[in-house]
């Protein structure tokens, strides 16, 4: 996440963790889950090759959202990077909500292919379902990533957390320290 501002930082804080929340992950359960979740104020080639390359040496698919500017209260848009035999896959997602109690899926622009978080925790391909390529569903998504998100806000201030992903303006990709015991 940018750290250029910390209202900036906790509202997108309280993003990732809601869009984690809203794909299916539990948060802090007891296994990490192999899907990352960064944000980045704009992006260029040399933050999408850092991040690339970081996806493909841990295997864990990384989710960006990217926001317009330093004051933007949502993500304007969404990067999915996912490992793959051929290396990573790179596509911009839009958030979409299958049914009311469903976690969300992640539909390519494109809407040609749709990815959702398994059982084990890894954001796979699924077969595309006809309703997360309606707009309805991606409205949906979003007012349900926002209103998570609000509910967090004020859990998401101070200091980075263990397990938060930081993008700066060279690109490279980095965690918080863990706690001190």
């Amino acid at each position: 996440m940018n750290t250029s501002t910390s209202g900036g930082h906790d509202a997108r804080r309280a993003n990732a963790y809601a869009l984690h929340l809203e794909l299916g992950l539990p948060i802090g359960g007891a296994a990490p889950a192999a899907v990352k979740f960064a944000s980045v104020t704009g992006i260029d080639k040399g933050i999408l090759d850092v991040a690339a390359c970081r996806v493909a040496e841990s295997g864990w698919a990384c989710v960006i959202a990217i926001y317009a500017d330093e004051e933007a209260a949502a993500p304007h848009w969404y990067l999915a990077l996912v490992p793959h035999a051929e290396g990573v896959i790179a596509t911009k997602v839009i958030p979409a909500a299958i049914g009311d109690g469903d976690p969300l899926v992640l539909m390519t622009e494109d809407r040609r292919q749709q990815f959702a978080v398994s059982e084990c925790g890894h954001l796979i391909a699924v077969p595309v379902e006809a309703a997360a390529r309606r707009a309805r569903s991606h409205r949906n998504a979003a007012k349900r990533i926002a209103a998570t998100a609000e509910t967090l806000a004020p859990f998401c201030t101070g200091e980075p957390s263990p397990g938060d992903l930081f993008v700066d303006s060279a690109g490279n990709i980095r965690t918080a320290a863990p706690f001190a015991a």
